[in-house]
């Protein structure tokens, strides 16, 4: 299981949903091969993500810009 912690790179409200610059999200992938470079690339694994921000209370739709690496610093735990 890959591991991830999304900082925010800046501040952005969609959809009536605040997300501050720094606010940290932590995804966990249950999928072989998902890398910090393919995590939003890779459409195996998108539900996932969708359903990882959900529980932590940011619901995206499947079209959100947020879903873009450029929005965020990836790390791998």
């Amino acid at each position: 299981m890959a591991q991830f912690i999304l900082t925010a790179r800046h501040s952005s409200n969609i959809g009536g949903q605040h997300i501050d610059r720094g606010q940290q999200f932590s995804l966990n992938v249950c999928m072989m091969g998902i890398t910090p470079t393919n995590l939003f690339n890779n459409s195996r694994c998108a539900d996932t993500v969708l359903r990882q921000f959900s529980a932590q209370g940011l619901d995206l739709p499947k079209n959100s810009p947020l879903l873009n690496g450029g929005h965020w610093d990836i790390k791998m735990k």
